[in-house]
């Protein structure tokens, strides 16, 4: 009985079941008749209650594996199987601690690498799980690591995709990046860094805020403040920063309700707030405006009369406020307006005085007048252009005449005395351009004509050096001056020349005809015949070879037909009349 109840207790598999099972059959006696069948069962249950432990051991169950093995019962067993059972157990549990040392080594290793995103070495320690004795670190956690592994390397690459678009510095780009940051999960091992990369979007978007802010633009420095997400952390600071824009916007006009309403929105600022501070430094500031408002309003009643005693009292006390205050760029540009209103009050007499001189015609009093009117005055880009104009009639009066006599000159000719004449314009008269830019005409004429009377002198020699040096020089002629089109006739007739030369020593040197030849310009109207004319002539000198002639030939032979060669007669080449 005791047997089968063992029986049916062991079939159940369970560590639980075979140790009942084990325990119902070890007290029957020794000298019983199924004493050897059970010793069999005993045998085969120890066995299965260290399959099951080794059964746990694969499945990552390390305690529970232990667990099973220590309890196997021993002491039914005689002495030697006892002590051998007792050793194989030890070895097996230390077996299983080695494996699972090793595993965590090198699972630890992996976590180092992913830690100090070392991808590739992660990847290829998490390989040495596949050599581990053991199902659970070679299957289920290799997989588990190989996945994190490679769930980091995607995170880390939105994590760059994200900075991209942080790096535009537009809000958008901003908030795409945070959208991308926000889809790493907490099992991330890029977790840490999306934390760290969202409150520096996060930042950059406040600064963006403040930015538009500085612009005076409150609706969108609020806007882009509002929009910064909780996962920056950063979220009450927004808060806080639309709460001071709303006060700093009321001190861009600053009166004393706006400075006192100014400093009751800043104190809703909590101690704890990263601004409060700044917070705190406003406040100061605009409670000392608010004793420059009265000083401003009493400089600008003390200006409204307008005479240049309030005037320069009005600017005195307005000087008085501190440039630490808000106020003081209002009190600037009411000084600068003040000064304007004085300056003119004082220099308006002296701009008057040189308009009636200049209309008794007295232009150079006028304009001596006008100049006592300094660059730093509030009337000095009036009077300057009174001067201009009265400078201009200066000029129209006694440099106009100049200007034509000299171009009268030029009509006949005579290009040095109308330079020289020009050159008496000053340099401060308004004709003094007009001037230089027909001195420099003239100036261009004049050379081009001794250029042209060069090439003429040149071209005597009648040579092809004389005269390809002649069409060098005429070819410098430029084409405003008027000379241009007698120099394009010269370097023709020269460049024809030249090629009747060649052509008259090819009569008995092909070698001699070709370098004549080549002297003709490219640009001339000569040129494509003189290379027409050197091509047949290298042709003559290095004919093709005879081809040799079989006797299965019987076809004659015919003559070159060289018809088709044109005959240019000899032209008369003179000096053109000036």
């Amino acid at each position: 009985m005791r047997l089968y109840c063992g029986q049916l207790a062991a079939n159940k598999k369970t560590p639980e079941d075979l140790l009942e099972a084990i325990e119902l059959v070890s007290s029957v006696p020794v000298d019983r008749g199924l004493r050897p069948t059970i010793d069999q069962h005993l045998e085969m249950w120890t066995q299965d209650l260290l399959d099951l432990a080794e059964t746990s051991f694969q499945n990552g169950e390390l305690v529970e594996a232990i667990d099973i093995a220590r309890r196997v019962p021993t002491d039914t067993l005689p002495p030697q199987p006892r002590q051998t059972l007792e050793r194989t157990i030890e070895l097996r549990i230390e077996s299983w601690k080695q494996v699972w040392t090793e595993a965590e080594t090198i699972y630890e290793a992996i976590e180092t690498h992913l830690k100090n995103r070392r991808w590739t070495e992660a990847f290829r320690e998490a390989t040495n799980l596949l050599e581990v004795d053991n199902q659970y670190w070679a299957t289920t956690k290799y997989q588990e690591i190989t996945q994190r592994v490679q769930q980091a390397r995607e995170d880390t690459n939105k994590l760059a995709n994200a900075q991209n678009l942080a790096n535009r510095g537009d809000v958008d780009g901003v908030l795409e990046a945070i959208a991308l940051a926000e889809q790493i999960g907490l099992e991330s091992p890029a977790y840490p860094i999306a934390q760290d990369a969202l409150e520096d979007y996060g930042r950059q978007l406040l600064d963006l805020a403040d930015a538009a802010l500085e612009a005076r633009n409150l609706t969108e420095a609020i806007s882009i403040a509002r929009r910064v997400p909780a996962s920056t952390q950063l979220k009450d600071e927004a808060r806080d920063f639309v709460t001071l824009a709303r006060a700093r916007f009321l001190v861009w006009q600053p009166t004393v309700t706006n400075l006192e309403n100014a400093i009751a929105q800043a104190q809703k600022l909590d101690i704890d707030s990263p601004l409060y501070n700044d917070a705190q430094q406003l406040i100061g500031r605009w409670q000392r405006a608010i004793d420059q408002v009265a000083l401003l309003d009493r400089a600008r009643n003390t200006a409204r009369t307008g005479s240049v005693a309030d005037l320069t009292a009005a600017i005195a006390q307005a000087e008085l406020v501190s440039n630490s205050t808000p106020l003081y760029d209002e009190a600037q540009q009411e000084i600068a307006r003040w000064r304007d209103r004085l300056e003119t009050s004082e220099d308006r007499p002296i701009l008057r005085k040189a308009q009636e001189l200049a209309q008794q015609g007295d232009y150079q009093a006028a304009v001596a007048q006008a100049r006592q009117i300094g660059g730093d005055r509030a009337l000095h880009d009036e009077a300057q252009q009174w001067v201009y104009q009265w400078q201009s009639a200066i000029a129209e009066r006694e440099d106009r005449p100049i200007l034509n006599r000299a171009q009268q000159l030029a009509n006949l000719g005579n290009l040095n005395d109308a330079i020289a004449t020009a050159q008496q314009i000053p340099s401060s008269s308004p004709l003094y351009n007009d001037a230089q830019t027909a001195i420099a005409q003239w100036s261009g004429t004049a050379r081009d004509r001794q250029l042209l009377d060069e090439a003429y002198d040149i071209a005597q020699g009648g040579s092809p050096e004389a005269l390809e040096a002649a069409i060098r020089t005429a070819n410098g002629i430029s084409s405003y001056g008027g000379w241009r089109g007698e120099a394009d006739g010269a370097i023709r007739d020269w460049s024809w020349q030249i090629v009747d030369l060649a052509r008259d020593r090819a009569t008995y040197d092909l070698f001699g005809a070709m370098s004549i030849a080549e002297r003709v310009p490219s640009f001339s109207e000569a040129y494509p015949e003189a290379q027409r004319l050197i091509a047949d002539w290298d042709a003559q000198l290095n004919p093709p070879p005879t081809p040799d002639v079989t006797p299965e030939s019987n076809e004659p032979k015919l003559e070159e037909d060289r018809s088709f060669e044109r005959q240019i007669p000899v032209r008369d080449f003179g000096r053109p009349l000036e």
